[in-house]
């Protein structure tokens, strides 16, 4: 970013810094399912253009989405299912994620936001537990190869910049999904996840100068 806008990153009109966000996800299709909540991590880019309007591309290296609380499924192997059969996992799907969206800031500096959403699949497990009388036992299955290399979605929200200049954001969003997470599960099944989030440019002493 510094190499593309120099001494325009963190102006007046583009800011730059880290996103967080604490986020609980679900999958639709999951019979029984629970949602699980993760914490992600990433740098996000915001142009402001004129009348309000502006474009904040987020890019999340540390991103997590998937379920918990899903009945087991056969795992092949008599000994395993014996362990594992009457359990439930969580299925953890980390990604590179870049969320792209349109805002539009409102009066009190709030805004509201949308626009779509692509992943990029890194990892993917079903993580299992099961409790024995000897202790705790626990098995990660590596699903990499059974989910979609690439995840299209969509994100809205409503935001507030908590400052009087506009740069440091808190807001609320839905990311929703339009693949089929899953390569060849029967029926659909699409990511869900809601988060609050908080966006802290980075380089405001250079601003305020």
């Amino acid at each position: 970013m510094s190499l593309i806008f120099g001494d325009e990153l963190n102006s007046d009109t583009n800011m730059f810094g880290l996103h967080m966000d604490y986020a609980w996800n679900n999958m639709t299709g999951l019979g029984g399912s629970e949602g699980m909540t993760n914490f992600n991590l990433g740098l996000f880019f915001t142009h402001k253009f004129k009348n309000n309007w502006q474009l904040n591309v987020d890019m999340l290296a540390k991103y997590r989405r998937g379920a918990k609380g899903i009945p087991a499924y056969d795992l092949g192997d008599e000994t395993l299912n014996g362990y594992y059969g009457d359990t439930k996992f969580t299925r953890s799907i980390k990604y590179l994620s870049l969320p792209i969206a349109i805002r539009y800031e409102l009066p009190k500096r709030f805004f509201l936001e949308l626009g779509p959403q692509v992943s990029f699949r890194l990892k993917a497990i079903d993580e299992f537990e099961a409790e024995l009388p000897q202790g705790d036992i626990s098995l990660d299955v590596d699903i990499r190869e059974e989910v979609q290399r690439f995840d299209f979605g969509y994100v809205a929200g409503i935001g507030w910049f908590f400052d009087r200049e506009s740069l440091n954001a808190i807001g609320f969003r839905f990311n929703g999904g339009f693949s089929d997470v899953m390569k060849n599960d029967s029926g659909k099944q699409v990511h869900q996840q809601w988060g609050f989030y908080c966006n802290l440019p980075i380089g405001r002493g250079k601003m305020d100068k």
